[in-house]
């Protein structure tokens, strides 16, 4: 994990069925760095015992707010996992360790209509998103949930209209890429200059990606898709043990500091592709 911060649960409050917000209180509060994102995210140690696809052992979760001596975060409780089994058993006392954030949201000048789209992981930061937006931006807006007991008022000084979908989410096939194909006409004119935010899981949002890239001759600086977790997290394991230490070091190299992440993909796609993940 990068820089580490030690930390304390405070409270834990359940925010819907399926999700929880954990308000952590740091340790030393000025030495944490927060990138100012609404959609920024911090890893978090939860006492896991394997790595995941990024090769760490923490797990990442969504800043959903700030508070004078730390930060909230929300973790949706999926499946059995390290990351759910820490938070639904977190109380306040309880001691971690977190990163500095990081985040990707980012809308270029100029940008038109803001179409967020994910399940229900980018919730926290959807709802943050649109919590800070400014009076004279425009939202579309689509969550797919699992549950729609997990569906919430989502408040915003912009305009914005919001679409649940009961679908995605490791129980049901996901919806994303087809509403997106949707949208086309309505919000995703090139002309339009929309800006395209999503986070899902993520073979779905490279699907997402190839198919922005592809057919919608949207540039790279309106759009960021972003992979939050995997369905099949042991696939993605085992590929990457699998590969060569040339395979391997040669994927490493290809991403670059000097380029935006949506840059680095348009060469990581087919390697990846390549690789079988």
């Amino acid at each position: 994990m990068e820089t580490t911060h030690g930390a304390t649960v405070t409270s834990v409050e359940q925010v819907t069925p399926h999700m929880v917000r954990l308000r952590l209180r740091l340790d030393e509060p000025g030495a944490w760095v927060s990138d100012g994102t609404p959609d920024e995210c911090v890893h978090v140690e939860v006492g896991a015992t394997t790595n995941d696809a990024d090769g760490h052992s923490a797990r990442h979760y969504t800043v959903s707010g700030h508070t004078p001596d730390g930060f909230e975060l929300e973790v949706f409780l999926h499946g059995d996992g390290p990351g759910a089994t820490w938070a639904r058993t977190a109380r306040p006392g309880d001691r971690t360790e977190v990163s500095d954030s990081k985040g990707y949201y980012a809308v270029p000048k100029g940008a038109g209509v803001r179409v967020l789209v994910g399940d229900a992981t980018a919730l926290p930061a959807i709802a943050r998103i649109l919590a800070e937006a400014a009076a004279d931006e425009v939202f579309h807006v689509v969550v797919e949930l699992s549950d729609l007991a997990d569906a919430r008022e989502l408040p915003t000084a912009a305009t914005a209209t919001v679409d649940w979908r009961l679908a995605g989410n490791g129980t049901r096939a996901s919806a994303l890429k087809a509403v997106l194909g949707a949208l086309r006409d309505s919000h995703l004119d090139p002309t339009d200059q929309a800006y395209v935010w999503v986070a899902c899981e993520a073979k779905e949002s490279r699907a997402i990606r190839q198919m922005l890239r592809r057919e919608y001759g949207l540039p790279l600086t309106h759009f960021r898709i972003v992979g939050y977790w995997h369905f099949d997290l042991a696939h993605a394991l085992r590929v990457w043990e699998e590969a060569s230490e040339q395979t391997k070091a040669d994927y490493l190299a290809l991403w670059r500091d000097d380029r935006s992440d949506e840059e680095n993909w348009v060469e990581l796609e087919p390697f990846l592709q390549k690789m079988g993940a």
